[in-house]
């Protein structure tokens, strides 16, 4: 007894020591399994087993060992249970998904993610055109789509569109039957300018836009600035003044003449659209002459047209041989 007393015999640290000891042993596999109880409470999924397999709280087991078992995605064409979408219970009442809002939809019972999808749908430019067209939503099931279809409303004017576009899409037979002349759409033809033949002229001093586009080198911009350049400096007096325009033709100018059968201007009878019209006044000049009618009455003398600011002095003097008080 004296050398098992020996052998078992410990001082005092050693005591300590081993008595330190018990006690983390003691706590470890007390708290332990407290440890992995309270992760099982937190997943609502269940906990893993010793092979990595994933036991739910129901006793089954997940059919991956190492991951969470995924829903089948359904795609609305029946071909796959979408377990994810099981539970949506539908209300149907008759509706447009072309346009019908957020509220309509939920009221509908879909999720609100499908409604997502359907804003973004219609925001990229997509469109319902007949209720199987709706069957294609995304976790919409064939089952599902069946309870809708009695109420889906497509609108008169996208069946229109979509019967329009069968009818402008050639069936395999037509294009092997109809001859290749006929299948292509004959291409619009516009009039082409009548220009006029070497040796002719215009008068550009009374020509309009549509006579100066006759004029070979000459379109509608070019005939155009003629014709402002006219009203805003009175009659030509040489066709060189043309080239005053930025770019213009010079071989344009054979085709030109100038003659002296300016019309006169009438100045107390013609109305002020005749007055613009006339080669040597613009609108501002004839606006301005019907002012002054208005205030001062018949105009008699030319000293009553220098009254008038947007006529100088310089054409006035070319004014006047073509002017009458009638």
């Amino acid at each position: 007894m004296s050398r098992l007393g020996n052998i078992f015999h410990f001082n005092r640290h050693d005591r300590d020591a081993i008595i330190v000891l018990l006690v983390v042993i003691v706590a470890c596999i007390v708290l332990i399994p407290l440890l992995s109880d309270e992760e099982n409470e937190k997943s609502p999924y269940g906990h893993y087993d010793r092979k990595g397999s994933l036991s739910y709280h129901d006793g089954n087991k997940s059919r991956n060992n190492k991951y969470f078992a995924q829903p089948d995605r359904g795609y609305g064409d029946g071909s796959k249970a979408t377990t994810l979408n099981s539970d949506i219970k539908l209300t149907p009442f008759p509706f447009d998904p072309n346009t019908a809002d957020s509220t309509t939809l939920l009221r509908l019972g879909l999720k609100a993610w499908q409604v997502r999808n359907i804003y973004k749908y219609r925001a990229k430019g997509g469109c319902y055109r007949k209720p199987s067209d709706f069957s294609r939503l995304y976790g919409l099931t064939a089952e599902q789509y069946k309870q809708l279809e009695p109420y889906i409303r497509i609108a008169a004017a996208q069946r229109i569109a979509s019967a329009s576009q069968q009818d402008d899409t050639p069936s395999s037979r037509d294009v092997n039957t109809t001859p290749v002349a006929q299948q292509q759409r004959p291409t619009p033809s516009y009039p082409r300018q009548e220009k006029i033949s070497r040796g002719m002229t215009i008068d550009i001093n009374t020509a309009d836009t549509t006579e100066l586009k006759k004029i070979p080198g000459i379109g509608s911009y070019f005939a155009r600035k003629i014709v402002e350049l006219r009203q805003h400096r009175g009659t030509f007096q040489k066709k060189e003044q043309l080239l005053s325009i930025r770019n213009f033709p010079a071989e344009a100018l054979e085709y030109m003449s100038l003659s002296n059968s300016i019309p006169m201007i009438r100045l107390n009878s013609m109305t002020q659209k005749e007055l613009q019209a006339h080669p040597l006044l613009n609108y501002v000049q004839a606006r301005d002459i019907i002012n002054l009618r208005r205030s001062i009455g018949k105009i008699k003398t030319t000293q009553d047209l220098s009254l008038i600011k947007s006529i100088p002095a310089d054409l006035l003097q070319q004014l006047l041989p073509h002017l009458t008080y009638e």
